[in-house]
């Protein structure tokens, strides 16, 4: 089993995707910017395709990852198809939400700067420009969507 875990943070996630060897989120001391996804949200798979591309530009300056609520890990399993496909994703439990004060709206985005602490939580859909932006300060440039 994999698991989702942010050094300075007391948390490990399931992960969604048993095939994957190995997780960049616990890997590397970078900054990591998750996403929360439910069932059947079409705002999500809209703020996917940016992170796609943003996963694919930004190997090794910042990690990325999903995070499914909401749902049990069959239909979480199957929205990843929307998703792209070796971005690692994970099942949240109630212990995760807890400890981010839980989210009202999906997609909510998470961003955890390189110690693991915790420092936005944005609710809603991010327009690709504006996370594209907020992708590049997170990575000091290194990151261009």
């Amino acid at each position: 089993m994999q698991t989702f875990q942010v050094e300075a943070l007391p948390f490990s996630l399931k992960s969604l995707k048993p095939e994957q060897k190995s997780t960049q989120v616990s890997e590397t001391a970078l900054a990591t910017v998750a996403m929360i996804y439910q069932p059947d949200c079409s705002w999500c798979k809209k703020q996917g395709q940016t992170l796609a591309k943003a996963f694919e530009s930004c190997q090794g300056t910042l990690n990325l990852a999903l995070v499914g609520a909401k749902g049990n890990s069959r239909q979480l399993k199957q929205e990843l198809k929307h998703y792209h496909k070796d971005m690692p994703a994970f099942k949240a439990d109630r212990r995760f939400l807890r400890l981010i004060g839980g989210y009202q709206a999906s997609p909510t985005t998470l961003i955890f700067d390189a110690s693991g602490e915790l420092i936005a939580k944005r609710r809603g859909f991010i327009a690709k420009d504006k996370l594209a932006e907020a992708l590049a300060i997170l990575s000091h440039g290194d990151c261009q969507i």
